[in-house]
């Protein structure tokens, strides 16, 4: 190669075609003047050459940029490059073309010397260390130190008065260069979005095995669908069974509907409508779920008349101003072969957060679904298969343990049907009471939470925390008065014998007197022992009708309790002649009881049913979320001054949900309409008998504070 001026080749890319010149080139010994002048000169337009040499062009041309006196030499070897290249020339190599060539498909030939004045010049703040593309570097014996000192990559020589031929292998060269870097890119950017598309399935897995709701798992895999292929909308299809139709074991499909569960559009907000539809073949969701084939439809608006499906959802794109142009449709299948959804996704888009426009002219931002969007939405609804039967499998035993609780309460009120609605009452006024005060600003709730599982946890608990009734005789449960139905019968029995006697012994004495032969004398002897019967009588009833008002479990009146021990004071001779009194010491204590109908003995064993509760509770395998579920229930008779029962917890010990269950508990009952043996407080009443027991230190006070800020006591039915 022989020695003299020399040029420089820096390879880049190029975004837009340029026009090619055919005009008069000058000497090369010229290049130095021009280079330097201060206008460039844009080509005029020439034949792009196609690509040869078996190599792999990008659509678009590469472009060359050279010096005005280097177009003929360009020109003259054009049909000989291997790759379409379009040539523009220019007068002076100065910023503009500095920051051309780095764009990776540019090629620019430029004198070396010019370009070591620019460098040590004005380009020396913005040389880079290591250019994008690559130089076409040749010097001589005085340029060979400057040029040492640029430390740039990719640099290749080309001799001033080099010949056609060198000039078209140097040119080659490049054009190979810049091909393999695209092909590099090319590579190093599939293997960036395998990695990206693998860790986004990982994801996704992950997010799809961890989503417990079903709802919000449907929602999860249409956009997980959506996000993976650039879909403008996507729709599930959930398949049912009819309850009305029987099942056919050879017709997978005879009782089965299909349900619109989940509808996303990114550029349209459509307002959302579940229904249900029935499975055809002509329907493409249906032809997907029976045919379990997915269907990869370039425009909706023009399928094949041969087709066994069709689309008709134009009405509701001009409806809502859309154009539903390509459509993939994928089955999703369970373990067993059986299709339980279709997911079916529309218009793949040039860019993920593209807003179509209008019907007419969106059309061209809107792209098929290619054969990688298959695969991925087949793989997501794979997953989506088995994270879909896993939510279900977690719905069915949700609901089956639902059913259980629910049977329970049932079986717990059949026993005492006064208490009928209390644990459901209860549990909506417990789980309304933790709401409020997850969301309450309160600085002294900051740190308490509820969330999903705890009020799920706090919610079963409610509802059984009287299950241990099962344990406590049905007569002490359903007892509506202080004696028990059989004590009454025997007050009742035992006072009609009283009156029997009395009777039957004034009888025997005017009988006697009769008898006596003096008539006159024994007529006023009989008239007053029918006196003094009448009066005794009288007495016993009244005495009765006392002993029945103390039956009734209201509050006692004041000197009742006297009056009650002397009644019990008083005996009468039965048949046998035993002295027997007007009423036993069991009757006394149970007619003595200040309030309520309960005696010490019946007390004890309804506050059993505490313990009953927990024992029964506990033999329950429950899983982490719920194991606080006996605990809570066992503690919601406990008060925070630990005078409550069983165990006598204090404020600190209590479970925050047991405070909670307390208050609502003692409301219900307090107010429930439905108790025949009492009736129900009026709210305002209630409410006040509620600040007096939290301020006795019995009941949690904040809490209180916002079951009646908030007005919670309106969600369930009160006497007013």
């Amino acid at each position: 190669m022989a020695v003299g001026d020399f040029l420089l080749v820096v390879i880049g890319q190029v975004r837009k075609s340029t026009p090619a010149y055919q005009g008069d080139i000058g000497n090369a010994s010229q290049l130095d003047g021009m280079v330097m002048g201060r206008r460039s000169t844009k080509v005029k337009t020439a034949e792009v050459v196609p690509a040869r040499s078996g190599l792999a062009v990008d659509s678009e041309a590469i472009k060359l940029y050279v010096p005005k006196p280097l177009m003929q030499m360009a020109l003259k070897c054009l049909h000989r490059y291997s790759a379409p290249v379009e040539i523009e020339s220019y007068n002076r190599f100065g910023k503009t073309m500095f920051a051309r060539i780095r764009d990776r498909r540019i090629i620019c030939v430029v004198s070396i010397q010019n370009f070591i004045n620019y460098v040590n010049g004005d380009g020396r703040a913005q040389l880079p260390d290591k250019l994008t593309g690559k130089m076409l570097l040749v010097t001589n014996r005085d340029s060979e130190e400057s040029i040492s000192t640029l430390n740039l990559n990719g640099v290749d020589l080309l001799a001033e008065d080099t010949a056609p031929n060198s000039w078209t292998f140097k040119i080659n060269k490049a054009l190979a260069e810049i091909e393999n870097d695209r092909e590099m890119q090319t590579i190093r950017a599939g293997e960036i979005r395998k990695r990206r598309d693998l860790d986004t399935m990982n994801e996704i897995g992950l997010a799809l095995s961890t989503e417990k709701d079903l709802d919000q798992l449907l929602d999860l895999i249409i956009s997980n669908c959506r996000e993976m292929t650039d879909a403008d909308g996507g729709s599930l299809y959930f398949i049912e069974a009819d309850p009305d139709i029987n099942e056919d074991l050879e017709d997978y499909f005879a009782n089965k509907k299909m349900r619109f569960r989940v509808a996303q559009t990114f550029s349209r907000d459509v307002p959302f409508r579940s229904f249900l539809v029935d499975i055809k073949k002509t329907a493409i969701f249906g032809y997907v779920a029976i045919t379990q084939r997915l269907l990869n439809i370039e425009d909706a608006y023009f399928i094949g008349p041969d087709e066994e499906y069709n689309w008709g959802g134009r009405e509701f794109d001009a409806a809502i101003g859309y154009r539903t142009k390509s459509m993939l449709t994928v089955p999703m299948v369970n373990y067993r072969g059986e299709t339980i959804g279709v997911i079916q996704l529309i218009n793949r888009k040039v860019k993920s957060d593209l807003v179509l426009g209008e019907p007419e002219t969106c059309v061209d931002d809107i792209l098929s679904f290619t054969e990688d969007d298959e695969r991925m939405a087949l793989s997501i609804a794979s997953q989506a298969s088995i994270a879909i039967q896993n939510a279900q499998l977690v719905d069915d035993i949700k609901n089956l343990f639902n059913g259980f609780i629910n049977a329970s309460v049932k079986a717990i009120e059949s026993r005492d049907p006064t208490t009928s609605g209390h644990s459901q009452r209860v549990a909506e006024l417990t789980v309304a009471i933790a709401e409020a005060v997850d969301k309450s600003d309160d600085p002294k709730f900051r740190d308490l939470k509820f969330n999903y599982d705890a009020i799920q946890e706090l919610r079963y608990a409610s509802l059984l925390h009287d299950f241990g009734k099962i344990g406590v005789r049905e007569d002490v449960l359903i007892k509506a008065k202080k004696l028990y139905p059989a004590e009454k019968q025997s007050v009742l029995d035992r006072f009609n014998m009283i009156r029997r006697t009395a009777e039957v012994n004034h009888l025997s004495r005017q009988l006697e007197h009769l008898m006596s032969g003096n008539t006159e004398q024994a007529l006023a002897l009989v008239g007053k022992s029918q006196k003094e019967l009448a009066g005794d009588l009288s007495e016993l009833d009244e005495y009765l009708a006392f002993i029945f008002k103390c039956n009734e479990p209201t509050v006692m009146a004041q000197g009742g309790f006297e009056q009650l021990q002397e009644i019990a004071a008083l005996n009468f001779k039965d048949w046998e002649g035993t002295e027997t009194p007007y009423l036993t010491e069991k009757e006394m204590i149970s007619l003595s009881v200040p309030r309520g109908s309960l005696n010490e003995n019946d007390r004890k064993e309804i506050e059993s049913h505490v313990t009953h509760t927990y024992k029964f509770l506990s033999e329950i395998p429950w899983t982490a979320d719920l194991r606080k579920v006996p605990e809570i229930a066992y503690a919601h008779h406990e008060k925070l001054d630990g005078t409550g029962y069983p165990n006598k917890l204090t404020a600190d010990t209590i479970p925050i949900g047991a405070k909670i269950m307390t208050v609502a508990d003692i409301f219900d009952a307090l107010t429930a309409w439905d108790r025949p043996y009492k009736k129900a407080v009026p709210l305002e009443r209630a409410l006040n008998i509620l600040v007096e027991e939290a301020k006795a230190a019995h009941v949690d006070k904040d809490i209180l504070e916002i079951f009646i800020s908030a007005e919670l006591y309106k969600i369930v039915e009160t006497s007013g």
